[in-house]
């Protein structure tokens, strides 16, 4: 008896295998931009330091002068390296300024409409927790740091734009002194991209030397939670004073959207 005969099974169901993925191979330039890159972020070429003149690299990694010059543009495009023309130094590594990552941060904010409100609400859930971690790491340094701002806020009570920028340096070296490298790059980058705006938001207030000189009270009393380690204390007063100064802050910023970065 013959076997039986397996069922076709009818075109439209019949399983299709997903087509392979062609990866690109990556160019010469790139292999030898992606070594450099990550010589200097590891630390093995400091900021400062000339990379070998374009005979010795070109010999080093056995390239022509196209292909070391293609790979030199994409560190410098990435602001990793300066290419200085003429020198004899050869490029010479640099760090990356925070405003390169706060460009595309901007960028992004624009293209999902955020306005300036949502960086303030957002800053409200994590600088309290920077507040409780700068009090568990205090250092009579880091103390020292934040008293020496205060000071430069004082002197620049009456003027939005100078007091602003003062005020930002306080939240920014706040967040460092927490020990937490992702937020302080966040809060750097936020500076950047929404500095000026909270210094306009500070000139509408109603009264804006006396809401100035209420910041000025409120870093006073956070440095002194700081300086005496209470953590907790820390957290939640900063949390409250946020809480506060929102009522003002996202006011007068729900409406404005992010736009280009420093305006």
């Amino acid at each position: 008896m013959a076997s039986p005969v397996p069922p076709t099974e009818p075109a439209s169901e019949r399983r299709v295998a997903p087509p392979l993925k062609r990866h690109r191979t990556p160019k010469l330039a790139e292999v030898i931009a992606a070594d450099l890159r990550a010589r200097i972020l590891g630390g093995e070429l400091k900021p400062g330091e000339s990379l070998l003149g374009e005979a010795m690299l070109m010999e080093q990694f056995d390239v022509s002068r196209p292909t070391l010059r293609e790979a030199l543009r994409l560190l410098e495009a990435q602001n990793l390296i300066v290419v200085r023309r003429g020198s004899h130094r050869g490029p010479v590594v640099s760090r990356p300024d925070v405003w390169v990552a706060a460009g595309a941060v901007a960028i992004q904010l624009q293209l999902r409409g955020a306005t300036y409100a949502d960086v303030y609400r957002f800053r409200m859930v994590y600088e309290p927790v920077a507040a409780r971690l700068a009090a568990e790491n205090v250092t009579e340094v880091g103390v020292a740091r934040l008293r020496a701002i205060i000071e430069q806020e004082q002197a620049q009570v009456g003027d939005s734009r100078g007091f602003a920028e003062a005020a930002w340096s306080f939240h920014s070296v706040l967040v460092d002194l927490g020990g937490n490298a992702t937020m302080a790059v966040v809060t750097e980058s936020l500076q950047c991209i929404t500095g000026r705006a909270f210094g306009r938001a500070t000139q509408s207030a109603q009264d804006p030397v006396d809401w100035q000189q209420r910041s000025v009270k409120a870093h006073r009393r956070l440095v002194d939670l700081i300086a005496k380690g209470d953590g907790r204390g820390a957290e939640a007063y900063w949390s409250r004073h946020m809480a506060s100064i929102g009522e003002m802050e996202i006011g007068s910023l729900a409406s404005q959207l992010v736009t280009e970065l420093g305006e």
